[in-house]
């Protein structure tokens, strides 16, 4: 095994299962004589949940990650357009639309994914996995970390290289720690209109993201809605039943009383029958012995 391939493997692992694999895959390392490798792969660290889910939907919901990038990054470009002033805001519109349906599909991309690795419908950790995507947007080194699919921590806007691993095509095992920062370079002063586009374009940004978050708030509340109207069939379907139970016994009671007053009635009637037997057989008895004597 070489070291790209276990490295893949351990990243691919059950979050469970991540120890006993990067033990498993150090040691066939080892036995294959790569021994620095090996010793490179037992510090890799175990991912946070978010990270690892993350790199999940990466690995099997590709498409549906690549169709919030590629909405992601037509949107900036109209955004841009619009704030320098010759933007079309029905391009831009449509573009908006097309970033909320590609987070919506990406959310429940990542639900049903989760759900069928076992693990439990968590929305702080698909919240997370769209934040990783989100941030992963907004530099190219981002987005190859995140389409590496070897996160050990969450991507964050400000510092998109915090705590990874490694990612896009170079992930060798050496390269565990964060790439460090480029020194910064004096910034030439901004003029006036520059500093009022920008501050336009950090304006319309933010919009956006509002927007995008209010998207994705709706569509988390419309599935709690539905899924509480699909309860509340269930429970009235179940109040229903009840009632048809209830009404069936107590109809079998009143059968059971009708009953139990027809044999107490019968009950009399037979009781009254004996003893005017009972009385004409002693008058047949004192007869009988009248005659004797």
């Amino acid at each position: 095994m070489e070291e790209r391939e276990a490295l893949d493997e351990l990243f691919g692992a059950a979050l469970d299962a991540f120890v006993e694999t990067r033990t498993r895959l150090a040691a066939g390392l080892a036995a294959a004589g790569h021994k620095a490798e090996a010793q490179a792969l037992k510090k890799v660290r175990r991912p946070s949940p978010s990270a690892w889910a993350t790199n999940q939907v990466v690995r099997r919901a590709r498409g549906e990650v690549d169709a919030f990038l590629d909405a992601s990054e037509r949107l900036r470009g109209s955004q841009g357009a619009m704030v320098a002033g010759r933007g079309d805001r029905g391009v831009f519109q449509a573009d908006t639309e097309e970033l909320r349906r590609a987070t919506s599909t990406l959310a429940e991309a990542a639900r049903r994914l989760l759900a069928e690795l076992g693990r439990p419908d968590d929305r702080a950790v698909v919240d997370r996995v769209l934040a990783n995507v989100r941030a992963a947007a907004l530099t190219e080194d981002a987005r190859d970390a995140l389409l590496g699919g070897a996160l050990v921590a969450d991507l964050d806007g400000g510092d998109a290289f915090g705590g990874l691993l490694a990612g896009g095509d170079a992930a060798p095992l050496r390269a565990t720690s964060a790439r460090p920062p480029a020194s910064p370079r004096p910034a030439p002063a901004p003029n006036a209109p520059d500093a009022d586009v920008r501050r336009r374009a950090e304006e319309a940004a933010a919009r956006a993201r509002e927007l995008a978050d209010a998207r994705r708030d709706e569509t988390a509340a419309r599935d709690a809605a539905a899924k509480a109207d699909a309860a509340s069939t269930r429970a009235r379907t179940a109040l229903d039943e009840a009632r048809r139970r209830a009404d069936a016994a107590h109809e079998a009671a009143r059968e059971a009383e009708r009953a139990v007053r027809e044999a107490e009635v019968a009950l009399r009637e037979a009781q009254r029958d004996a003893a005017d037997a009972e009385t004409r057989a002693g008058r047949a008895t004192r007869r009988r012995e009248g005659l004797e004597k």
